[in-house]
């Protein structure tokens, strides 16, 4: 048995030791866990007056706005005015706008994909490792990237795999998706120690150690809300400097203790 209070004091007085290598290691995991991936682009659309006739379309919208008839005879004058003065020109470029904003939509999103499993996933067990590692020897930044030098292949093929059987099951009902993110939520851990192990083992092994805890487990993250409503009116620096490392540490040790594993060592 367990409970959240000597998780989280034990937790706390393991903060107190390398308190900046577990900031650190909180602020990557909580990058990769949120799957942020940024970019900031711009595309130009450059079109010469000659194929253009902005003042015609200026003009048909205008008849839109300063046509006081509001019968749909008034209306359809107004659109039936703007169609006219929408060129070939026109229709080209506002179909290379729509086109191009689709293609870029989709490569973003291509690229979010590949970059969450094949780098923030192996990030994120190795970062697990990390955590439940400095239960028992002092914390070392390196086991971050030991995801990708111990079956690399295998660990993102289970995290994926993870991940997509969460989303489905969200996709049916919100409780249910509760329910397996918790069944679930001890795989990147297993992986963090036996990345070999095969896939149905990963997931029936998880499933045994969270089996009779998802109660106390979802009890456990409510116990952080207070933290996180204080975060938040410290816009986020609380939450970087304390509330995210503490909670991080809280969970790798109560991966340790469905274990069966001793306190840490020092």
């Amino acid at each position: 048995m367990w409970s959240r209070v000597e998780l989280k004091t034990q937790a706390k007085n393991l903060l107190k030791l390398n308190y900046w290598m577990f900031v650190l290691g909180g602020i990557i995991l909580s990058v990769v866990t949120a799957g942020n991936v940024s970019g900031v682009g711009r595309t130009n659309f450059n079109f010469g007056k000659k194929d253009v006739d902005y003042n015609s379309v200026s003009k048909g919208f205008g008849e839109v706005f300063s046509n006081g008839d509001a019968t749909s005879g008034g209306l359809n004058d107004s659109i039936n005015s703007i169609a006219k003065n929408i060129t070939p020109s026109v229709a080209r470029a506002i179909s290379a706008v729509i086109i191009g904003g689709i293609i870029i939509a989709l490569v973003v999103l291509i690229v979010s994909i590949a970059v969450s499993v094949f780098v923030f996933n192996p990030i994120e067990v190795g970062a697990k490792r990390f955590f439940s590692r400095s239960y028992e020897a002092k914390c070392d930044m390196r086991e971050i990237t030991y995801a990708f030098k111990s079956n690399y292949l295998n660990v993102i093929k289970i995290m994926f795999f993870k991940n997509l059987f969460t989303f489905l099951w969200t996709l049916l009902f919100i409780v249910p998706g509760i329910i397996k993110r918790y069944e679930y939520s001890m795989i990147p851990y297993i992986l963090s120690e036996n990345p070999d192990i095969d896939m149905q083992k990963a997931f029936e092994e998880s499933k045994r150690l969270t089996d009779g805890q998802k109660w106390q487990m979802f009890v456990l993250d409510l116990s952080f809300i207070g933290w996180g409503i204080l975060g938040t009116l410290t816009f986020g620096l609380l939450g970087i400097f304390f509330v995210s490392p503490y909670s991080y540490l809280t969970k790798a040790g109560l991966y340790r203790r469905l274990r069966g594993y001793n306190d840490y060592k020092y």
